[in-house]
């Protein structure tokens, strides 16, 4: 039996506290041309009258390439003079890879990027086109969005990118490890949380897997302990510059008890080696017991642990300054090159992937959260994932990834110390040094 539920992803006062808690593969044809990201190749036919628009994603992985290539297939038959010419690459890759490429001859139409600062960077330096005239032009395209999250494409009073999906975080845990330690409820608090990481790791399984090879893993953990340590108003000023110095007590605690957990042995003593992929295998696998997890992730848990996982909300922490129940995450977005020589295709595109039927289908084969309001088939959702919407939905607000938040070479600074908190600095030290990287900043704007 089919069951409708109208889904709008964020509540308007979810999105309007961003800031105040912060970051089908047909077969080759004759004349085909082809792309080839990190290990991914995708074949597009190209005629001699067919507009080509250059789409770069950050979503190579096996399953997820099909899904584009299935909705890239229905858009070419839709549209008989648009070729779409894809390349994906991973999530570390494509930060670096889109600068250099949208300075070569081979520039994207339409690339990826995050939300906060990684859209302002775009739209500084030249890269991004206004899309604004095209949002005021379809009305129905434009109040098809959450109109917050749309908002957090917005700078300077024009629009510069379209949300596609959203992020957000939960704890997923091994259900088998958890009955073998005698855990018989998830930790609501921070000291409940240490009480069950010790109960793991007495029997001899690391309790939480962390692969920070790349820091911003243990930036998402500080980007929620940030929330709801530190008072809304002051990562607002610190997030926006207003105010410089990251001298708030919370901010250096945040890190302390990442590193607190390192000493304890709940997380894996290899956490700066050990990449994200490793750290979920370990979960998987029954290595470890939790890891803090993308929601899109989860169905890699449904796959591997089948009925022998679940998930629980980062627990609050007593005594903190900050807000609870507050939501980790942000919007993934596209933008269009302002450099495009066809703007109205890659529009037209962008129509595409934000519209109910590629949305719906997104929701259901990848477990994504969508960005528009949609009426979702239950029935061919993951349960878990239909309730973390809904969920969602009911939060006071959300704190938006740090590394996004925030300048980019304040966040540079930051990202150092979510490595080096597990040597021999502190807290308080890296924060030291986030102070003196943000006046140094400032200084020079």
């Amino acid at each position: 039996m089919k069951v409708n539920r109208k889904i709008a992803v964020f509540s308007a006062a979810v999105m309007s506290m961003a800031f105040l808690a912060g970051c089908g593969n047909g077969e080759v044809k004759e004349g085909a041309k082809e792309t080839q990201g990190e290990g991914q190749k995708v074949s597009q036919t190209e005629t001699s009258d067919a507009v080509t628009i250059k789409f770069v994603h950050k979503f190579p992985e096996e399953k997820r390439m099909q899904y584009f290539n299935e909705i890239i297939a229905q858009f070419e038959e839709q549209n008989p003079g648009i070729t779409i010419e894809m390349t994906a690459y991973g999530d570390e890759e494509i930060k670096d890879k889109t600068r250099v490429l949208l300075g070569s001859e081979d520039a994207p139409d339409i690339f990826f990027t995050w939300s906060g600062e990684r859209i302002a960077q775009y739209v500084d330096s030249g890269n991004a086109l206004d899309i604004t005239k095209y949002l005021e032009e379809d009305a129905r395209w434009k109040d098809s969005f959450n109109q917050s999250m749309l908002g957090c494409c917005e700078k300077d009073g024009s629009y510069w990118s379209i949300p596609w999906d959203y992020s957000s975080k939960e704890m997923v845990y091994n259900k088998k490890i958890f009955a073998e330690a005698g855990i018989t409820k998830t930790p609501e608090t921070w000291d409940e949380f240490l009480e069950v990481c010790q109960k793991i790791k007495d029997l001899g399984i690391t309790p939480v897997a962390i692969g920070n090879q790349y820091s911003w893993v243990v930036c998402h953990y500080i980007t929620t302990l940030n929330g709801k340590l530190v008072p809304a108003d002051v990562t607002n000023k610190n997030y926006t510059m207003e105010e410089t110095d990251y001298t708030d007590p919370g901010y250096a605690k945040a890190l302390d008890m990442m590193k607190d957990l390192y000493d304890r042995g709940f997380v894996n003593t290899d956490i700066n080696s050990c990449t994200w992929e490793m750290s979920q295998a370990m979960v998987q696998e029954g290595k470890a017991a939790m890891i803090y997890e993308e929601v899109q992730n989860l169905v890699n848990y449904e796959n591997a642990l089948k009925d022998d996982w679940s998930y629980f909300d980062f627990p609050e922490v007593e005594g903190g300054e900050g807000e609870t129940g507050y939501i980790t995450g942000g919007p993934d977005v596209f933008m269009v090159n302002t450099a495009s020589k066809h703007p109205d295709e890659a529009i037209k595109f962008l129509k595409w992937l934000t519209s109910d039927s590629v949305q719906s289908k997104m929701v259901y084969e990848l477990g994504f959260l969508p960005c528009i309001s949609l009426e979702l088939d239950e029935t061919k959702c993951m349960p878990e994932s239909l309730e973390i919407i809904e969920k969602n939905l009911n939060a006071p607000g959300i704190s938006e990834w740090l590394d996004c938040a925030i300048d980019q070479t304040v966040a540079d600074t930051y990202l150092i110390g979510c490595q080096t908190i597990f040597d021999k600095e502190t807290g308080q030290s890296i924060m030291e040094s986030v102070t003196a990287t943000a006046r140094d900043v400032a200084a020079d704007k």
